[in-house]
C-alpha cells in the first residue's frame, strides 16, 4: 500500500514538473506568449496606450480566425473576451504607454491559455 502511494506521488510530481515546463516554454522572452506580437513604442514622441489594446485585439482576432471565427465555441470566445476586457480595465488605470506594459502582458498570457476546444 505504501509503495503504491509513493508511486502515485512520484507520478503526480513528474506530471506537475512537466506541465510547469510546458507552461514556461510557451512564454516568449519578455513575458509574452510565443505567438504574440507585442505593441511597439513610436520611434519618436509618445505612443498612445491604445496601441497596447490594438495588439491584444489583433491577437484575439488571429486566434479566433485560426479556430473558425464566429463558428468557434462560445466558451472559447468568452475566454478570449475576458482577457481583452482585463486589458481595457487595466489601461484605464495605467493610462500611459510606458506604464501599461503589464496590462498587455497579463492579457496576452490569459488569452494564450484559452482552449479552443473548451476542455
Amino acid at each position: 500500500m505504501l509503495r503504491r502511494v509513493r508511486e502515485v506521488v512520484l507520478a503526480t510530481g513528474i506530471t506537475l514538473v512537466i506541465s510547469l515546463g510546458l507552461v514556461l516554454s510557451a512564454s516568449a522572452e519578455g513575458g509574452y506568449p510565443a505567438d504574440y506580437k507585442p505593441s511597439k513604442p513610436a520611434a519618436t514622441g509618445e505612443t498612445n496606450v491604445l496601441a497596447r489594446f490594438g495588439s491584444i485585439v489583433t491577437y484575439m482576432n488571429d486566434k479566433l480566425s485560426a479556430t473558425g471565427g464566429k463558428d468557434s465555441p462560445l466558451c472559447y470566445r468568452n475566454c478570449l473576451t475576458a482577457g481583452m476586457n482585463d486589458v481595457l480595465k487595466c489601461i484605464e488605470t495605467k493610462s500611459t504607454y510606458a506604464g501599461s506594459e503589464s496590462c498587455e502582458k497579463d492579457g496576452a498570457q490569459k488569452m494564450s491559455v484559452c482552449d479552443p476546444k473548451c476542455q
